[in-house]
């Protein structure tokens, strides 16, 4: 019989307010890769060229920004420890 066995947490919740950071190397990695789809989107969006982007690039880049980020929280959740809410420090 199979045994999901726990694996080990990859982002730590904040102690104020609401987000998560990576705390360990899977979690730095998947960050990391975040930043970098969320920079080629912009590069293929031509906010990053000598001339100044469209409205509608500028448009598309901020939408993809959202997608990518709603994405990686929706899967990063599922590698905390505690579930992701606002906080207001930790309890004593």
């Amino acid at each position: 019989m199979y045994t999901h066995a726990m694996s080990k947490y990859w982002f730590k919740p904040k102690s104020y307010g609401y987000g998560f950071f990576p705390v360990s190397w899977e979690g730095w990695l998947c960050t990391i890769g975040l930043v970098i789809v969320i920079l080629l989107s912009g590069y293929s969006n031509g906010v990053f060229s000598e001339n100044q982007p469209t409205n509608q690039q500028f448009v598309r880049f901020l939408l993809d920004v959202f997608i990518f980020a709603g994405l990686a929280t929706f899967f990063f959740e599922k590698k905390m420890k505690e579930p992701l809410q606002w906080r207001w420090g930790r309890k004593k």
